[in-house]
């Protein structure tokens, strides 16, 4: 978060009341994993909106930055972990640092929809001794980037189903996505907690010299006080991983129950009301191609489109929503 400091001159930025979006034809926009839909959706609006607006999409992003960058106008578009978002309201987790700012500056944030992001997938090698979540006790465990909100989620996940503390009864690593692909590839730790697309071909690779198992979530945890905690967490989700999902997975003969997070579309509270328009009517009047470009984006519809989703509709956004007949719920209302 200091480098994040360093790069935003966030000192100034977030307390900048007038910050907009660039006012450049250009709109930029930033996802995360290049393996998952917080990079894919806003690449769907670049190609969706091409014939009004140019979207230049930067991936493998670390999401809680981009968030700040939406906030502060520095960027005009980002994939947003809805838990993320509802921690940068109240300055905890990743905005714990700069708590006073970060709330300021989630005062900033808009919405245009909210989308399964994907899910959290258990990696272990095929070959090796974690057969089980508590197997993990001891081990090096990737649970995420640095200054990102999937290490949040990571380590709640690890809690809520063994009762384990990073620090204290595993190792938990925190790499740059490309660093992670890479030291996993090389060996470094034991388990990698990698967000994807279901079906994912960048996660089957993972498994292509050597294959990997899933670690599901044990049907004896579900139902728990620890468990209804973790699903009570805003963004945080579950859903059903179907048997021979992955080619490269040594257990793909059964199905698995995993962990699954929810996004949002964020944008600038500035951005102008047209353009918001524009984004949100494009993605769902072309919903039949993203679900033919992605199964992971089949539980996007206009009746799904507020789940989870805690900051305001853009008005530009709202004013599309309106007009097709879809109910807004009061407290997206506003924005």
């Amino acid at each position: 978060m200091k480098a994040l400091l360093r790069t935003l001159s966030a000192a100034a930025l977030l307390f900048a009341a007038a910050s907009a979006p660039a006012t450049a034809e250009t709109l930029k926009a930033e996802g995360g994993s290049a393996a998952g839909l917080s990079a894919l959706v806003p690449q769907l609006l670049s190609k969706y909106v091409a014939d009004n607006h140019e979207v230049r999409v930067n991936v493998d992003q670390t999401l809680t930055r981009a968030t700040l960058k939406v906030a502060t106008g520095t960027i005009d578009i980002a994939s947003t972990p809805a838990g993320a978002f509802a921690k940068m309201q109240v300055g905890k987790g990743p905005y714990k640092k700069l708590a006073d700012e970060a709330i300021a500056a989630s005062k900033n944030v808009r919405s245009l929809f909210s989308f399964l992001g994907g899910h959290v997938h258990v990696i272990v090698d095929a070959e090796s001794d974690v057969n089980s979540w508590e197997d993990i006790r001891g081990k090096r465990v990737f649970i995420g980037p640095p200054a990102g909100s999937f290490g949040g989620q990571t380590q709640a996940l690890i809690k809520a189903i063994t009762g384990m503390k990073n620090g204290d009864d595993y190792e938990g690593v925190k790499l740059g996505w490309s660093a992670a692909n890479q030291s996993w590839e090389d060996g470094k730790f034991d388990v990698f907690m990698r967000p994807g697309t279901m079906g994912s071909a960048a996660v089957d690779q993972f498994g292509s010299a050597n294959k990997f198992r899933l670690l599901g979530i044990p049907q004896d945890v579900l139902g728990t006080a620890a468990w209804d905690k973790y699903l009570e967490t805003p963004g945080y989700a579950a859903d059903n991983m179907p048997a021979g999902t992955y080619q490269n997975q040594a257990n793909n003969d059964e199905d698995l129950y995993v962990s699954a997070y929810v996004m949002f579309v964020s944008v600038n509270k500035d951005m102008d009301e047209q353009t918001a328009y524009d984004l949100t009517k494009a993605m769902f009047e072309n919903l039949d191609d993203a679900h033919a470009v992605s199964a992971g984006l089949a539980p996007l519809t206009l009746e799904n489109a507020f789940v989870s989703l805690r900051a305001p509709l853009h008005k530009g956004a709202l004013r599309y929503f309106e007009e097709v007949g879809v109910d807004v719920p009061d407290h997206l209302r506003g924005g």
